[in-house]
């Protein structure tokens, strides 16, 4: 991904680091947080329904997000180093 954006195609950020010691909003979790991330995860394009639910389908536009941005743990978990690598991702995008 950071050859191809060097390239001109697509963007690429260096991920936020990972805390070991943040486990991160799992599935079946509801409330803000979710949603903001929903939010966040559809402003940039991801096809994601903002209602709250760390559901199944979020759960996979999570995984999705890290197996591009932050692949380096993979498991769909709305953690502090996704949340923090989109919001750098977006503020990116807006410039």
């Amino acid at each position: 991904w950071q050859r191809l954006s060097r390239a001109g195609i697509g963007e690429w950020i260096e991920p936020v680091p990972m805390d070991e010691t943040d486990p991160g909003l799992g599935p079946g979790t509801s409330g803000a947080e979710v949603a903001a991330m929903q939010r966040a995860l559809a402003d940039y394009g991801y096809g994601v329904t903002p209602n709250g639910e760390l559901d199944a389908s979020t759960v996979k536009v999570v995984e999705a997000f890290q197996r591009r941005f932050r692949p380096a743990r993979i498991d769909g978990r709305i953690d502090r180093s996704t949340r923090q690598t989109l919001d750098r991702l977006l503020q990116y995008a807006r410039r």
